[in-house]
Formats: C-alpha cells, sequence, structure tokens
C-alpha cells in the first residue's frame, strides 16, 4: 500500500478514536487519557494505539486503569468506529501507553527543580522547554485547570499549553486545535504527494491547477512578503532547498550545473494566482513551492483560531523550535508569558527576555541545520536572489501580531541581514538580530 494512503487512514483513524474516547466512552479510568499516536498495519487488519496522560503527572496514581478500561471497551469502540467511518472490517485494537510522555515528565520535574535551585541557570534553556517552567507557576491556582499536551505534527513536536475552566474543555479544545494543524500539514507539505501543494507542484507548469479558496490567499500573502522583502521571502524557493540537499537532508554542495539551474527555477513573479477562479499555474517548467518558511507559523495560528473558537483565552501554542503564539496571558502575570531568547552560540546563555501577550515569536537561522565543507558553514536558510545560503546573521527573531508574519519576516530579515533590518524592519514588529560576530541586539520597535 502506497505510504501517503495508509499515512491518510492512520490520520482519520487518529481523529475518530480520539473524538470516541474522548467524549463517548463513559468509563471514568480514561477520563485522563487521550489517544497520542496510531500505527496501522499496512493491510489495514491490526492497529496498535498509544495513550497518554492530559496530565503525567497522575500517570503513577493512575497505575494500568486507563488500559484496563481501554481494552473492555474495545467492542463498543470498534462498533463506534464502524459506524462512524462506515467501515466493513474494523481493525484489531490493542493499547499501550505512550513512554514518551514519561520523558517528558522527568524533563518537567528537572526544570522545576532548576527554577527552584537557580532560576537565572534554567534560562539558558531551550524556549519552548521553558514553556513548562512559565506554565508550572500557575499549576496551584483552584479556579482554573491548567492541560498541556504534545504531538507529532509537520515533523516536529506540536505543543499547546492552556487554561480552562475544566480539565474537559481543555482536552476537547486541544484535541481539535491538533485536527486543524494536522489539516494545515495536509494542505501545505510538499513530503506528501496528496497534499494541495503537492498537487500545485505537479501540474501548475502544465495547466492551470484548480485550488481552495485558503491556499489561493495563502500563495497571494506570500506574494506580499516577497515584495515587502525585496524578495528575500520567497515561497518558490524549493528547487533551491533540494539542490542545496537541505529537502528531508542535512545539505550537501551542489554542482554547478545544479545550481544554475534551480537558480533559474526559482522567482515568485512566476506563481500566477487567480483568486477569483480559485486557479494556480507557473510561468515557468520546474518552478516549485516550499512552505518551509510559513507553513508552521500557519499551522500555530489556525490552533488558536479553534482554541478561540472553544471559548480558550489562555495558551501557548509552538511548533518544533521556531513558532510559537501566546495567547492572552497566565494567570499569574497580567503582562504576558515570559520566554527566553538563546544567542544561539554554543555555551552561551539567554541573550535576551521578552514577554508575549496574543503576538507570535519565530527564530530562524544557521544554527540548527547547516553543513560545513573545507571550514565553511552553509546553513539552511538561503537567499533566493543569488541561489546562496544566507550570510552575516546566525539568527534573527521576529515578534508580529501573528506567528505566520513572524516566521516569514525571521527568515526575510536573516537573508538581507542586520542593516536592512535596522532600517527597513516592518512596522509594529520588533526584531532581536545575531550576527555571526558581535552581541545579538533589538532593532528597535514602534
Amino acid at each position: 500500500m502506497p505510504s501517503h494512503i495508509l499515512a491518510r487512514a492512520q490520520s482519520t483513524l487518529m481523529r475518530e478514536l480520539s473524538r470516541i474516547v474522548t467524549y463517548e466512552v463513559r468509563d471514568p479510568r480514561v477520563a485522563d487519557v487521550r489517544v497520542s499516536k496510531v500505527e496501522l498495519s499496512a493491510d489495514k487488519r491490526n492497529a496498535k494505539l498509544y495513550v497518554a496522560f492530559w496530565d503525567p503527572e497522575i500517570a503513577e496514581e493512575a497505575g494500568n486503569e486507563p488500559l484496563r478500561a481501554l481494552r473492555r471497551a474495545t467492542p463498543f469502540i470498534r462498533k463506534a468506529l464502524a459506524k462512524s467511518l462506515r467501515m466493513r472490517h474494523v481493525p484489531e485494537l490493542r493499547w499501550s501507553f505512550d513512554l514518551s510522555d514519561q520523558h517528558s515528565k522527568r524533563i518537567e520535574t528537572l526544570l522545576t527543580r532548576i527554577k527552584k535551585r537557580d532560576r537565572k541557570r534554567a534560562r539558558r534553556l531551550a524556549p519552548l522547554l521553558l514553556m513548562a517552567i512559565a506554565l508550572g507557576a500557575a499549576s496551584n491556582l483552584a479556579a482554573i485547570e491548567r492541560l498541556e499536551s504534545s504531538a507529532s505534527i509537520m515533523g516536529s513536536e506540536f505543543r499547546i499549553a492552556c487554561y480552562a475552566d475544566t480539565k474537559s474543555v481543555a482536552a476537547g479544545a486541544i484535541t481539535a486545535a491538533f485536527d486543524e494543524a494536522r489539516r494545515i500539514d495536509r494542505l501545505l507539505s510538499n513530503y506528501r504527494p496528496d497534499s494541495e501543494l503537492s498537487r500545485v507542484n505537479a501540474g501548475a507548469a502544465n495547466a492551470p491547477v484548480p485550488v481552495s479558496g485558503e491556499l489561493a490567499d495563502l500563495l497571494l500573502r506570500c506574494q506580499e512578503y516577497s515584495e515587502a522583502s525585496d524578495g528575500a521571502f520567497d515561497i518558490t524557493v524549493g528547487a533551491l532547498v533540494k539542490a542545496w540537499g537541505f529537502h528531508g537532508g542535512d545539505g550537501n554542495m551542489p554542482g554547478a550545473w545544479a545550481l544554475w539551474r534551480a537558480r533559474r527555477n526559482v522567482g515568485y513573479r512566476h506563481l500566477l494566482v487567480d483568486r477569483a477562479k480559485g486557479l494556480v499555474r507557473f510561468s515557468r517548467a520546474g518552478l516549485e513551492l516550499d512552505s518551509g518558511g510559513i507553513g508552521k507559523g500557519y499551522a500555530v495560528d489556525r490552533a488558536v483560531a479553534v482554541l478561540r473558537q472553544y471559548g480558550i483565552s489562555r495558551a501557548l501554542v509552538g511548533s518544533g523550535t521556531s513558532s510559537i503564539f501566546a495567547l492572552g496571558s497566565p494567570p499569574t502575570d497580567v503582562l504576558g508569558w515570559s520566554l527566553d531568547i538563546r544567542a544561539q552560540r554554543a555555551g552561551a546563555g539567554p541573550a535576551a527576555t521578552v514577554t508575549l501577550r496574543d503576538q507570535g515569536l519565530s527564530t530562524s537561522g544557521s544554527y540548527e541545520r547547516y553543513f560545513q565543507e573545507e571550514g565553511r558553514r552553509y546553513g539552511h536558510v538561503l537567499d533566493p536572489r543569488t541561489g546562496e545560503p544566507a550570510e552575516g546573521l546566525v539568527a534573527v527573531s521576529v515578534v508580529a501580531p501573528t506567528a505566520i508574519d513572524a516566521e516569514a519576516w525571521s527568515t526575510a530579515l536573516v537573508v538581507n541581514g542586520q542593516e536592512w533590518a535596522r532600517q527597513r524592519r516592518p512596522a509594529g514588529m520588533r526584531v532581536f538580530a545575531c550576527p555571526q560576530e558581535g552581541p545579538c541586539e533589538w532593532l528597535g520597535a514602534d
């Protein structure tokens, strides 16, 4: 069976199982667990289901009771699946605990101990790990419940932590937000041949491709980023990403011919979007869209929108180590969520602390994905105009009204450099730049 068909079946099964376990299984022993992962066999006859605790702190107290309850409820769950998915053959269901949550619990416990012993030292840890510290300060508030969970989406850890009146409200909101993030992955992934973006890449050079209004609007927005950044941001950079070996790899030096050809096949002006008719076409063969500069930020924004629909007004949502959105403020700090920005240099402590409230934060740079050849470092952030990796800045962090704005502009400013960012940074955004040499600095704010 093709891998994309199996992946789609697993995603559908995951969605339905999450709904059934959360809302239809009446046994109170399963109230504190969620379905975290589904592994479906190639013949669809067997499914291994992993469950994790919404609150890892109660894992030891609950013991194996949730698994016993789920195994007892399996006949009911299989009937519910057959009805909701209209399946003639429902797979056998085998339940196990997801041990990754135990790892997360150990990390959170370690961070709490570090915080009590030395708060300053704790700030050296990554911003997404510090979410646990920032949220932990409010865990003793009786009037509001905190729930935190993570899922593997878009090739990275998608993490949501929120406050609600009850854990069941928070659980439903987080489940729906994860489903929305998975939908965005199905829309924008260029690793999934069945995604809408992949369909455009496959056919838009030959004929106009019908697209959803959502994708058309997003592509027009990307063109606006390109115009405003003098072409430093460009969603048509896909050919260059592949030429440099960063599409699913750690990078490698391209040959002269391969680089020339890739550069020729990049340019946002060759992307033609007809919003009224819902069509996209390429005016140059070889053009290829790559959502790496906006995909996670857009998924974070959409997840936040779903949380708001569920009445959530206090949450922290992050995708990987690059894009975060702070919704409202934690109960213990009306100013917002306090996060550290690392200097992105080996052995360096936090370079700055930022407080976010209804704002996104994204960091781009060559500090995570790069390769070295003949003593030179080549990062994965590429200049679409030259075809070469961006130089001069190790990292740029941008605080913006949305996560997608922050992600797109952090990429563009790494490419354009510190002086361009100082003079022409977008209005209403804060920019924190870390050069190859010299100290990191804020470049001002409106």
